[in-house]
Formats: C-alpha cells, sequence, structure tokens
C-alpha cells in the first residue's frame, strides 16, 4: 500500500497538470454534447412545424390547439421531468428549449381559435408575460440556467412591448429616441445582470448578457448620437468616453466580450464621425 502510495505520488508530480487536462477534455465532451441535444431539439421542432403544416387544413380547431399548443405543454413538463436526471444528459434542458419554440406559437393559435380579437401588442404583452411567468416559477424551482435563459428572453419582450404600449399613440413622442432609450437600459440591464453572475452557477451565462448588453448599449448610444444636421452633440460627445470605460471595464472583469465589442463600437464611432464631418478630405469623396 505505500508502495502503492508513493508510486502515485511520484505520477502526480511528473504530471501535476494530468487531472487538470482531463477535467478540461470532460467539460469540452459535455458542451459538445450539449450543443448537439440542442441541434437535434431544433430538427425536432421543424419537423413538427413541417409535419403541422402539411396536415394544418385538415385539423380541427381542437386539433390545431392540442399539436401545437398542447405539444409546447408536454415538452415543457418532460423536461421539468427529465431535467434532474444526470444520467440523461441534456435531454431535459432539449426539452425546454422545444417548449419555448413550440409554445409562443401555440398561444398564437388558440387565439386565433378561439376568436380572440385583441390588438396585436396586447398579444404580445400577454403571451410574453405568461411565458415569462412560467419559466421563472419553474427556474425558481429547480434552478436551471436554461429556464432563466428563456425567462430573461420573454421578460425582455415583455419590457419592450410595454414599453411600447405606453407610449404609443404620443403624438409628440420621438418614438425613435424612446426605443434607443429603451435598448440603451436593457443592455446596462444585461451587463449589471452578467457581472452579478459571475462566480455563482449562472456563470456560464455572463458571456452571452455581456455581449447582448454591450452590444445593446453601445449601438443604443451611437443611435442617439444621430446623424447631421440632427445630431446629438451631447451624445456624440461622451460616446468616445462610453467607449473607454467599456474597455477598461473588460480588463478589470476578465471579459473579452466586453474587449471585443468596445474596440468594434470605437472602430464603427471613428467611421461615423469622420463620414458625417469630413466627408470632403480624407478620401472619402471616393466613395460617394
Amino acid at each position: 500500500m505505500a508502495a502503492s502510495s508513493a508510486l502515485m505520488s511520484s505520477i502526480l508530480k511528473l504530471h501535476p497538470n494530468r487531472l487538470n487536462i482531463n477535467t478540461e477534455e470532460d467539460e469540452a465532451t459535455s458542451r459538445l454534447s450539449t450543443v448537439l441535444y440542442f441541434i437535434g431539439g431544433g430538427v425536432v421542432f421543424l419537423g413538427m412545424i413541417f409535419l403541422i403544416g402539411q396536415e394544418w387544413e385538415a385539423f380541427s380547431k381542437p386539433m390545431r390547439i392540442f399539436v401545437t399548443l398542447g405539444s409546447g405543454l408536454a415538452a415543457f413538463v418532460v423536461g421539468a421531468l427529465l431535467t434532474n436526471q444526470q444520467r440523461l444528459g441534456a435531454v431535459g434542458p432539449t426539452f425546454f428549449l422545444i417548449s419555448a419554440l413550440l409554445l409562443p406559437f401555440g398561444l398564437l393559435v388558440t387565439y386565433d381559435q378561439f376568436g380572440i380579437d385583441v390588438d396585436a401588442i396586447i398579444v404580445i404583452i400577454q403571451i410574453s408575460g405568461i411565458l415569462f411567468a412560467a419559466y421563472l416559477a419553474v427556474y425558481l424551482l429547480m434552478r436551471e440556467n436554461i429556464l432563466l435563459t428563456f425567462a430573461l428572453i420573454f421578460g425582455s419582450c415583455l419590457f419592450m412591448a410595454c414599453m411600447e404600449y405606453m407610449v404609443r399613440g404620443v403624438a409628440t413622442l420621438d418614438h425613435w429616441r424612446f426605443f434607443s432609450y429603451t435598448i440603451l437600459l436593457m443592455g446596462l440591464a444585461y451587463m449589471l445582470m452578467a457581472y452579478s453572475f459571475a462566480n455563482t452557477r449562472r456563470a456560464v451565462l455572463s458571456g452571452w448578457l455581456y455581449s447582448f448588453g454591450v452590444i445593446g448599449f453601445l449601438s443604443a448610444a451611437l443611435a442617439l448620437g444621430g446623424w447631421k444636421p440632427l445630431q446629438s452633440i451631447f451624445w456624440e460627445a461622451i460616446y468616445p468616453g462610453l467607449v473607454f470605460a467599456i474597455i477598461f471595464l473588460s480588463t478589470n472583469l476578465k471579459s473579452k466580450s466586453l474587449l471585443i465589442f468596445g474596440f468594434l463600437a470605437l472602430g464603427v464611432y471613428l467611421t461615423k464621425i469622420t463620414a458625417q464631418y469630413f466627408s470632403d478630405s480624407l478620401g472619402w469623396h471616393f466613395l460617394w
């Protein structure tokens, strides 16, 4: 026993990173398996849509609701039952993916088949609100990242639809600027959530949230700058500061997403400014 322990100790000294390598390989294999499961779920969804579309005219109203909304609810229940089964891998999250794709379509079909005639924006608010509440409630019970992902997606749709409903019909409001401010706030919220998720079980979502957050935030800020002669001097003046702040934060937060999209935004800003104010020089006139 002592000899075998000494042998194992010497092997680990010669190869100290072997266990880490095996762990990294296992993680890579698990990620690839998850991606393949999700691709398979997408193929299943497309196959179901194709089959339903072929037989749609032959279906009665109850059958149309059953094959759309019923299938989505069944996939949701199966996902909840299989998610904690470790030996099945990502089968449970794959069913949640299928349900998230089917349920909005199924609810729309239900509205149509029952003849519920409401405004389109009201339909979006109601459907996104129902799905946001459903996925958030199950996430609070199961703590699975896939559920939080869909809760964020449907919650974002709900937020955008509610903001649009609040200002609809206000003739004195610049809807484009209001939309840009809305995207700006959502981008900032995504980045704050990404920061709060770091070093937690939800850390896998941080990279995606940083990416979508910085894209939304910097794109909206650039749009608020406008274009000559209706440009906003305020937003054009502070935009470089926002970009450099993002780049600086990327080093502290060790976020590749913030760094990459920060430099891309800086390049877009410099292109916009030179085209806007120096179109008669720097060779820009050859492009027009």
